[in-house]
């Protein structure tokens, strides 16, 4: 097989991956086609994806939704939404390829499983989820993913916890699970930072470490607990300084509970926060829930030492401890302390080269490869059949 036709279908995605589709696309020989929800994502991605992809980019321009549930809450298994997207089974057989792939198991992938059905071709899965993740699963949706799995050729996952959850819990076997498809858009942004690193001598005029956390302000995210860890880290380091961006509802608890040396800069636009990389000595994510936080290989990319979350589903593959970082506990005070005094004893530039050779096994170009070679070999062996 010399050309690969594929379908991904996924309603919602962000700026990082476009670059991945993009490398897609270009592997496949103009042969990659993507369907997506106009409502779910911000403009300017709706404008790169259709620069990068052209009339490959299939866009449902309207949807609608009934949701249940906690719908407050941002952990995962809280609330359901159950979208209602008229016309997708046209816009998908609009196009005639080999393979599909559906984003999880919900959402447009009950569509995409229809159309493999119907045309006879694989199905695969791109997910995300952790054991950890899913500790809340109630039991109607396992069953439900058991289901699903009964028509899946395959699974495309970020890594090592993905594919655990996948295989102890859905009990996926003898399918193939192609890790390592997650990427950030490292180059733009190794590039934009390394550009504005020579511009300003910021960084050289400190004397204390600066740490950066990029992200929204929830709870799930563990701030409270790296605030109060951090007053007490400031006694014996009043220097340090903590960059906290992004907005969200905790805003103002968090602020309140912050002390002066916590500086909040709000949201700032995606096109603006190499600057905050470049600005920063260390990165640190004290998340209480992530799949595979994204801002953690776009700061490797940054050249950063990480200090990361032992709840976040990136760090066996990104996160080497004494090499360009260090996993810890947002839920164990005195770990918080520990390593926030680690990275004064250490190399951090050093830790920087490392994370940014590390990331470089997670660029764009590579995982998209890693994602296409995967899919060839399984169209291989189930043409054999």
């Amino acid at each position: 097989m010399n050309t690969v036709r594929i379908l991904w279908v996924n309603p919602s995605f962000l700026d990082y991956r476009i670059p991945f589709y993009k490398s897609l696309n270009e592997l496949c020989g103009g042969n990659f086609y993507l369907a997506y929800s106009k409502s779910r994502i911000p403009d300017r991605c709706a404008d790169k994806i259709m620069n990068s992809l052209g009339k490959n980019a299939l866009c449902l321009k309207k949807e609608k939704h009934i949701s249940f549930g906690n719908t407050t809450s941002d952990f995962s298994c809280t609330s359901l939404s159950i979208p209602y997207p008229a016309g997708l089974g046209q816009l998908l057989a609009s196009v005639d390829v080999d393979i599909v792939i559906g984003e999880g198991f919900f959402q447009w992938t009950p569509w995409a499983l229809k159309y493999s059905l119907s045309k006879k071709i694989p199905l695969l899965i791109a997910y995300e989820r952790t054991e950890h993740t899913e500790r809340n699963c109630p039991t109607w949706r396992t069953i439900y993913r058991k289901l699903i799995n009964r028509f899946v050729s395959g699974y495309l996952v970020n890594g090592l916890l993905c594919r655990q959850y996948l295989q102890t819990q859905i009990h996926v076997h003898n399918k193939a699970i192609i890790e390592g498809v997650m990427a950030a858009d490292s180059e733009h942004l190794s590039s934009k930072c390394k550009t504005f690193r020579k511009t300003t001598d910021e960084k050289t005029l400190k004397n204390g470490i600066t740490y950066l956390y990029i992200g929204h302000l929830i709870k799930r995210k563990g701030l409270e607990y790296l605030l109060k860890a951090w007053k007490k880290h400031s006694l014996y380091f009043p220097q340090d300084i903590l960059l906290i961006v992004g907005d969200g509802p905790e805003r103002e608890f968090l602020k309140n509970i912050a002390g002066k040396s916590v500086k909040f800069t709000g949201n700032i636009d995606y096109e603006y926060i190499h600057e905050y990389y470049a600005k920063a000595d260390v990165f640190i994510i004290p998340t209480l829930e992530d799949n595979w936080s994204l801002v953690v290989p776009e700061a490797m990319s940054c050249s950063l030492p990480i200090a990361c979350s032992c709840y976040n589903g990136c760090y066996p593959e990104l996160v080497k401890n004494g090499e360009n970082g260090y996993v810890f506990d947002p839920l164990n005070e005195k770990d918080i302390i520990q390593t926030l005094k680690y990275f004064h004893n250490v190399n951090l530039k050093e830790f920087g080269m490392k994370s940014k050779l590390i990331e470089n096994h997670f660029s764009p170009l590579k995982c998209a490869e890693r994602a296409y070679q995967g899919i060839l070999q399984i169209l291989n062996e189930q043409n054999k059949k």
